[in-house]
Order: structure tokens, then sequence, then C-alpha cells
């Protein structure tokens, strides 16, 4: 994508196409929100099925929408309302008034287009491997430009690498840290947990949670804060989001990402969560050395887990979402490790998502009741 100094325009028209990536995938934002039908398919409906002058992004799940959007906006540093109008005082998704939504429907064509010629079908490339945050993505380095300096005749040679200590095995890796929670007896005996504590938001919103849940299926979620409630509500294979907009049901991989977004699910038993483990290196967070697992899940979303070398207890959990327009990332720390009954849990957790309006979003637990009775009400559908 490398221009001649001199030339202006074609730089332009390439990052208002790359750009207007985002505005396909804004196109569903109204009909997604305002609740739509339920289209009873094993990933849940696709955009086309779900919203309005869908024209690139055919056969994405809808539930991909979102988050494909939001990737879109921090790839180019930009708000929805750069492809998007607003009528009346709200977003017409579906309106093509702006010309760097039709150029946006070009540049979408060509990643997919050289992700699937060039890179066999993997989404290596994207909106950000040109733009990086820009709306006009940078075609040649900037000046000065570093001074790379080689050794003087007759200097001595850079000293060998040290020789690096063999990796642990995934199963030394996973077993060390069922030992560290408390180990698979203490493990087992968990059938249900109910949990209570505060969250708080990068974008500033704060406010209270509760989750309610009975191994290994059910599932209840509620948080409320200065903008309003959202309950999430798993039972066994369906799944429901209420927000302010309506009861959504939630499909595919989006419902395997609530179950595990809650702590006894998400932690608990991490080798029924996965159909492939690699231990692939080792890194630091913090001040604690980990190691580092790779692990793809059984609806082939992939997982980096990040294990404290020394205790053993899981620190981080990074997953990745293939998307039309490149690979979503989304990280989940945990810290402040609390026994309960003989099994540790996190108590902080933080979640840290591709999202410029609320990038961070953190959970402190106050209170953990395990094997505690729960209604079977709170796992039904939510009154719309």
């Amino acid at each position: 994508m490398n221009q001649p100094s001199g030339s202006i325009v074609r730089p332009v028209v390439l990052t208002l196409a790359i750009f207007v990536v985002l505005t396909i995938i804004l196109e569903g934002i109204d009909a997604r929100t305002a609740g739509k039908q339920n289209f009873e398919t094993a990933v849940g409906p696709t955009v086309e099925q779900a919203d309005k002058n869908i024209k690139v992004l055919n056969g994405m799940p809808e539930s991909q929408l979102i988050p494909t959007m939001k990737f879109i906006t921090v790839s180019l540093g930009v708000a929805c309302t750069y492809c998007h109008v607003m009528k009346d005082g709200q977003m017409d998704a579906a309106a093509d008034d702006k010309e760097t939504k039709r150029i946006a429907r070009g540049m979408m064509k060509m990643v997919m287009q050289a992700n699937a010629t060039t890179f066999h079908g993997a989404p290596q490339i994207s909106c950000y491997t040109c733009h990086r945050g820009q709306a006009i993505p940078q075609g040649a380095p900037s000046f000065p430009v570093a001074l790379k300096l080689m050794p003087p005749p007759g200097a001595p040679p850079p000293p060998s690498p040290s020789a690096t200590p063999p990796l642990p095995t995934t199963d030394e890796v996973l077993n060390k840290y069922t030992n560290a929670i408390g180990g698979p007896a203490a493990i087992e005996k968990i059938k249900s947990a109910v949990i209570h504590g505060t969250v708080a938001n990068a974008s500033g919103s704060t406010g209270t949670f509760e989750a309610d849940q009975i191994a290994p299926d059910k599932g209840y979620d509620i948080m409320t804060t200065q903008r309003g409630t959202r309950i999430r509500v798993l039972n066994r294979q369906r799944g429901w989001e209420k927000t302010a907009f309506g009861v959504n049901e939630l499909a595919g991989q989006q419902l395997q990402d609530v179950k595990l977004s809650l702590p006894l699910f998400g932690n608990l038993n991490l080798k029924d969560q996965f159909t492939k483990f690699e231990v692939v290196g080792t890194d630091k967070i913090d001040n604690h050395n980990v190691d580092v697992v790779k692990a793809t899940r059984p609806d082939q979303k992939r997982e980096h887990l990040y294990f404290d070398s020394e205790s053993g207890l899981l620190l981080r959990r990074v997953t990745e979402m293939n998307s039309k327009v490149g690979i979503i990332p989304e990280e989940t720390d945990f810290d402040d490790y609390r026994e309960v009954e003989s099994v540790k849990l996190p108590t902080t957790i933080r979640l840290s998502a591709i999202d410029t309006q609320n990038p961070t979003s953190t959970r402190k637990i106050d209170k953990i009741e395990l094997n505690t009775p729960i209604e079977n009400f709170k796992f039904e559908k939510p009154q719309e």
C-alpha cells in the first residue's frame, strides 16, 4: 500500500476503503439492539438474516457483528459515524448516504480476498494491518530513520545465548493448576455457586453484580450500573441476554463465551473445556514468570492460557475470534485468589476488550457461597 510521496488521493481512498469495512459491520447495529427474530441454527442467525442491507459480510454469524464493528473502530481510530449517518438523533445503520461506507465495501472484499488466496483462508490481514489506529495509514517509514550500526572490524562476536530450559509438558502444567486450586476431590464437590461483587468500567460506570451457577450448564448473571441492568441466563444449550433493548437469544460461540465468563465454569475443569493443548513457551506478567499454553475449544476458538510458573495458578486467558476482517482478541486477567471451602477462586477479574467505549471492565468479588440452593426460575428465559 506504499504510495509515491506526491500522491495523496490514493492513500485517502484506500483509507476510506478499509475504513468502510467498519461501515458494513455497523449496518446491523440498530436491528441487533432492538431485539430481533430468533433463527434456529447451530450458530444463530447470520447477519443477512437479522440485519438490513448486508452486501459483503453475508454468512457471518450475527453475534459477531458488534465485536467486528468494535474491532474496526479501534483499528482506524474512528467512531461509527465516520461511515454511518445520524437521522433524527438515531443512527441509520442501513443507509448508504456516505461515500466512506460505499468504499469500505470494496476494501472489505480486498481483505477477504487476500486472506482467502494468499493465506489459505486464515485471517492474517485485517484493517489494523495497515491502519494501526489511524484513519489514514502511513505508507512509508517516518523520519528520522533509526541508525543501525554494524560492529567494528575485529570486535568480539556477541555472546552465545544461554541454553533454553525445556518446557513443562501440558499434563504437568494442567495438573499443577488443578492441585493449586484445591485438587480434583475438592473441585468435584462443587455443584453450585452464588457470587456477589462490584464492577467498575473504564467508561466510568460502576455497579454491582450477582452470578449464580449450577454445574454443569446453568448460569444467571445480573449486573446493574448507572446505565441500567443487564441479565444473562444460561440453561443447558439455550441462553438469553436481557437489556433495555429487549431480550435476545444467545447462540453458538456467543453462548460458549458467556458460559466461560462465569467463574464456576471458566476456572474449574480446564481440561474439559478444550480439545487440544500445547505448551508453546514462557512469558512474564508483572513480576510473575508464566508458562503459556495454546488451547483450542470445541467451537474452534483459540485461547492462550498463562499459568504462574511457581504457584501454578491461572493468571490470564486470551481468546481469539476469527472474523471476516481479522482476528479479534479478548483478554481476561485473574488475581487475588481466595480459598473458599478448600477451593481457590480469583476474586479480581479484569476483562480487556477491543472496544473504544469501554476497553476494560473489572469485577471485584465480595462474597462466594458454594453449594447453596438456587431457585430454578432464575434459569428460565427472561420476560420482555
